[in-house]
């Protein structure tokens, strides 16, 4: 099962994850368990290869994102034409076009993992969803994934005939991180393994105002807390997501999941969490809807507010704003919605969905475009 729809499975289904204990040695032990199949959901999937050219065309911009790239080269990515794609950029990075290069970096590790990649099972997949969806979300999803798989057969055929110049394009890389181009100064530093040597380069990009630099930043920090590792500089996490999120979205969402838990040493704060992550939302974050069910900052809306919430965000999800990360969402929306929905009257439920139009008139306009999605 893709690793997406596995994790909004989970993310959907409300499950947390449980240490497993040291237990005494027993003198007897059951055989184990045979694994339980889920039952065979029958589908029939519609035709959704138009609507998969969305979900691609809106992975690839977000994968590629603060790039400068021309929109010939993700409509090509999006069709499964990789080996055309590559063949442009290689053509611009070669010419000095650095985002290019960046673009050539992200896009072999890319294929890399299609090549890897087992071919999936539309079936297998629907039956892990369960048989608790309507019937046109299910055809839809199940027309999806079918789209999916087609895709994925053509970004093989495209990335076994690609070409890529490893060493010019390692070679461009250093070159323009050393001259100073944030980008590649921020991309160059996932692959450097001396922790000082990390920092300073995304400190350089950082210096320049770079955003993704300062969410890189922000995120090893983080990490290093959430293992147990000492950190002299926790305080600035907060700083960096506040700098990132300016421009990116998808920082203001771990800003607002940072200051409701007090992640980096600061008291947690709530009001203002609720703030950043519902400007998230506005901006079509994808992960920011389910943040809003289940991070302290979302408990203090009214059940109106929550439903109004799940109904946008589904609705930017049918349009394709998610990406690739499509089905996982759908699941994800129609457990929450369901769940949201259950014993409230018609008066909640209407109340909702005249909310939600209101968001929609208000702030949908904002997040298609803020996701790639608004054609």
């Amino acid at each position: 099962m893709p690793r997406r729809l596995r994790w909004w499975l989970i993310l959907a289904a409300g499950y947390a994850a449980a240490s497993a204990g040291i237990e005494a040695p027993k003198t007897q032990t059951a055989p184990p368990a045979a694994p339980t199949q889920p039952p065979s959901v029958a589908f029939t999937p519609t035709d959704e290869s138009a609507f998969d050219l969305i979900l691609q065309r809106v992975a690839h911009r977000r994968s590629l994102a603060s790039l400068n790239l021309a929109p010939e080269v993700i409509n090509a990515l999006a069709r499964g034409g990789i080996d055309e794609a590559i063949a442009t950029l290689s053509t611009q990075a070669s010419s000095g076009k650095s985002e290019a290069n960046i673009a050539l970096v992200r896009l072999q590790h890319w294929c890399s993992r299609i090549a890897n990649s087992r071919p999936g099972d539309p079936q297998a997949q629907l039956n892990q969803i369960g048989a608790n969806i309507s019937a046109e979300r299910l055809s839809r999803i199940a027309g999806v994934l079918v789209a999916e798989e087609q895709y994925r057969e053509r970004a093989r055929a495209g990335c076994s005939k690609a070409e890529f110049d490893f060493g010019a394009i390692e070679a461009r890389l250093r070159s323009a991180a050393q001259a100073g181009d944030p980008p590649s100064a921020t991309e160059l530093a996932q692959f450097v393994r001396d922790p000082q040597q990390r920092e300073a380069l995304l400190q350089s990009a950082i210096d320049k105002n770079f955003s993704p630099a300062a969410y890189t930043l922000a995120t090893n920090r983080l990490m290093a807390v959430q293992r147990g590792e000492t950190t002299e500089n926790v305080a600035s996490i907060r700083l960096l997501l506040k700098q990132a999120g300016r421009t990116m979205p998808k920082a203001k969402l771990d800003l607002a999941n940072c200051l409701a838990t007090g992640c980096d040493g600061h008291p947690a704060d709530t009001a203002t969490a609720q703030a950043f992550g519902l400007d998230a939302a506005r901006d079509g974050e994808p992960t920011a809807f389910p943040s809003i069910v289940r991070m302290p900052w979302g408990r203090r809306l009214t059940r109106v507010q929550l439903l109004s919430w799940q109904y946008f965000g589904d609705r930017l999800n049918e349009a394709g704003c998610a990406g690739d990360a499509y089905v996982g969402a759908a699941v994800g929306f129609d457990q929450a919605i369901k769940a949201l929905e259950k014993s409230q009257d018609a008066k909640v439920l209407d109340q909702a969905k005249n909310e939600a139009e209101a968001l929609w008139s208000a702030h949908g306009e904002r997040a298609r475009k803020e996701q790639g999605c608004s054609w």
